[in-house]
């Protein structure tokens, strides 16, 4: 957390005492309806009945909303989940699940080092679920609390919900149409400085690290976000290398654009044709997007629509300024 920082020249909007977080510029007289309700889901297949909780709470209140929440949590098993606005040409949102499981400890840690992110932050949606009984806490863009738990569960939420005095009601959050959505306003709340590793490509990287977390989809297949396969697609990929020339490790970004069927069959592409840029080493993907065909850089101009072939097209290696010893922290901003 000591390398992204908040910004400290965003007025804090606060309607009606409904503190908003940093990342939302409400439309003037919106505001969301505070308090819970609740939904049943019917189990289907494998899956068990459901109770959705929604909770819409103003921001000084939500931080120990949550604290309460957390306590249901089982000690061990959990999964992190992270959705974020996707740079992908074919999907809106990517999503993340952790895809092995770890103590409550560690991700009650995790969270701690970037709850102020996760609460500001409206273009993030963060949670963790558990099974066995099954429960999902899931902090939305808008910073409404969705809690999906076993119906054995409902009575503890519903206790959580009187002791911390919030109210139930029909319906929570705003009362708009869809259409009426982009009448509120998103802005960035990470500061954009030098010595600071401020974008979400990063603060992605630390958690996926941290959490386990997976991109929820299949790697052998290529599909849009309506689930229609696309076939073979172009893809834009930046990779940190770096070379050890004995007292010192030298670093490098490699941009990378290639076509393939599928993410797995680009990275396999990415880690062959890197075998040959001696003396570089590739030690990890740090961005993998499909790309519009119109976006590609003019020197893939010539390049045709639907390339026959699977084939990286264009490498550009930059190396970065300075070294660090080996064994050192390397360095992706």
């Amino acid at each position: 957390m000591d390398l992204f920082r908040l910004r400290d020249d965003l007025p804090r909007a606060i309607l009606d005492g409904y503190v908003f977080p940093l990342g939302i510029v409400p439309a003037p007289g919106l505001v969301p309806r505070q308090g819970w309700s609740m939904n049943w889901t019917t189990g289907e297949g494998e899956l068990g009945d459901c109770c959705t909780f929604h909770v819409v709470q103003s921001l000084d209140r939500l931080a120990v909303l949550l604290d309460a929440f957390f306590l249901l949590l089982p000690e061990r098993g959990l999964y992190g989940i992270l959705e974020l606005g996707s740079r992908d040409a074919y999907r809106a949102v990517d999503v993340y699940i952790g895809d092995d499981g770890m103590d409550r400890d560690r991700f009650m840690e995790i969270w701690r080092l970037y709850e102020p992110i996760f609460l500001e932050d409206a273009g993030l949606a963060v949670g963790v679920n558990a099974e066995d009984p099954f429960i999902e806490l899931f902090l939305d863009p808008d910073k409404g609390l969705l809690v999906h738990v076993d119906p054995c569960l409902q009575e503890d939420v519903r206790s959580i919900l009187l002791g911390q005095d919030v109210q139930e009601v029909s319906a929570v959050g705003y009362e708009l149409e869809d259409h009426e959505l982009d009448r509120i306003g998103i802005r960035p709340v990470l500061v954009q400085a030098d010595g600071l590793i401020c974008d979400v490509d990063q603060l992605l990287q630390d958690l996926k690290y941290e959490w386990h977390l997976a991109l929820n989809e299949d790697p052998t297949t290529n599909i849009d976000g309506r689930g229609r396969r696309i076939g073979r697609t172009l893809w834009h990929a930046v990779v940190i290398l770096d070379t050890d020339s004995g007292d010192l490790v030298r670093e490098a970004h490699a941009t990378i654009w290639g076509t393939a069927t599928s993410r797995s069959e680009m990275e396999e592409l990415i880690e062959l044709r890197l075998q040959r840029e001696t003396p570089w080493r590739m030690q990890e993907i740090y961005v993998l997007d499909r790309a519009a065909f119109d976006d590609r850089p003019v020197e893939l101009d010539a390049l045709p629509p639907l390339p026959e072939l699977s084939s990286i097209h264009l490498v550009q290696i930059d190396p970065l300024d300075g070294a660090r010893p080996p064994g050192g922290a390397p360095r992706h901003g």
